[in-house]
């Protein structure tokens, strides 16, 4: 979630947090559990998460009933679960996941005297997907997407975003199958939305479905997607986005495999001249707007791989690989697929040690992300 989302959602609190906590001081409650939920809501406003987690914990213990009701308790609960999520605290923050996950449809039903609790919830959705660096990517957007169907359904605007996320996610630890099951689920929320943002949207999951498609060996599927988000794209006043371009590239890559030579090299040519066109711009701009341009890139380099152009496919990979630190880290899951691209390509340009450092790390990430799912 950015900042100004999170400003609009908790400013209230610190905005008029005086007024609420003198209220409680002029009742005589001093210690109640209002006013360490207002102080809570005043440390998180300045990104002081851990004040914030001893406030809301000290207003949780007070949140009982008859001085609280199960809303108001369960948002309490849900900022303080918020709190320790963007400290990294997990484990810590999962028996409150665990107790949110039972309280919210006992009060779905009881209407807009739950706003409040269901704002709280959100944002604990949105807190764990903004977490999802290193290892944690998996069960953190898992805990977001639970959150947000069993809160709000599959209507919910973010629910296909975590679920994009989660395919990405099992795509690059090459469980493919699982991939798609995500990235079908998406394009069937996608499919429903009707603005022009919203057809944006959808030939962006349409070209996430075609690369799931592809990776379990469907072509014909992966083409069908790959065309129809080519088509969407044509039509869209963004066509120029580096998600656009990709999807040119991946649907080149396709038609090379079907041996459809003259359709490959158009789609080729095509791609990699917005290719061009987009780093361009992203260059100009310093790398301050490269989102997740990383795992985008890696389709120009599986094209120029495609076709047998390993000189050009070589620094789009090292600016993939950058690209994908500098946004999610140097433990992201997604790097793993980068850095096998880049050790096949520097094998065939005669760098073999290099290649095989590569493939090395590649290796170390894939067991690093097993491992933690087994824990």
């Amino acid at each position: 979630m950015n900042w100004s989302r999170r400003l609009f959602q908790f400013g209230l609190a610190f905005v008029s947090g005086t007024i609420l906590v003198s209220g409680a001081l002029a009742a005589g409650d001093r210690e109640g559990w209002k006013h360490f939920k207002d102080e809570g809501s005043r440390y998180e406003v300045f990104a002081d998460f851990a004040k914030a987690e001893k406030a809301y914990e000290k207003s949780l213990g007070l949140a009982k009933p008859p001085l609280a009701s199960a809303a108001e308790r369960g948002e309490v609960m849900a900022r303080l679960a918020n709190a320790m999520i963007w400290q990294q605290k997990f484990q810590a923050a999962e028996p409150y996941f665990q107790e949110l996950l039972i309280l919210i449809p006992k009060l779905k039903s009881e209407g807009k005297r739950n706003e409040d609790f269901f704002t709280c919830v959100d944002a604990l959705s949105n807190a764990y997907f903004e977490r999802i660096k290193g290892t944690n990517r998996i069960a953190a957007i898992q805990h977001s997407i639970r959150i947000i169907d069993t809160a709000f359904g599959d209507s919910h605007p973010e629910l296909s975003r975590e679920l994009i996320a989660l395919a990405y996610t099992y795509s690059a630890l090459g469980m493919n199958q699982e991939a798609l099951t995500f990235a079908n689920r998406a394009l069937s929320i996608a499919k429903r939305e009707t603005s022009d943002k919203g057809q944006i949207h959808l030939w962006k999951t349409l070209t996430l479905v075609g690369c799931c498609k592809k990776s379990v060996g469907d072509w014909t599927g992966a083409q069908k997607a790959f065309e129809q988000a080519v088509t969407l794209m044509n039509n869209s006043p963004k066509r120029f986005s580096l998600t656009a371009a990709s999807a040119k590239a991946q649907l080149a890559i396709v038609y090379f495999h079907q041996h459809k030579k003259a359709e490959s090299k158009k789609l080729f040519k095509e791609a990699e001249a917005l290719y061009n066109s987009k780093i361009f711009e992203l260059g100009k701009k310093g790398l301050r707007d490269i989102g997740t341009s990383g795992p985008e890139l890696l389709a120009f380099a599986q094209m120029y791989v495609a076709f047998g152009q390993y000189d050009k496919a070589e620094p789009i990979c090292r600016r993939a690989l950058m690209y994908t630190e500098m946004v999610f880290g140097d433990k992201d899951a997604n790097l793993i697929n980068e850095l096998r691209v880049h050790g096949f390509v520097l094998s065939r340009l005669g760098h073999m040690k290099a290649a095989q450092g590569q493939e090395a790390n590649a290796r170390a990430l894939a067991r690093l992300y097993k491992g933690s799912s087994e824990e």
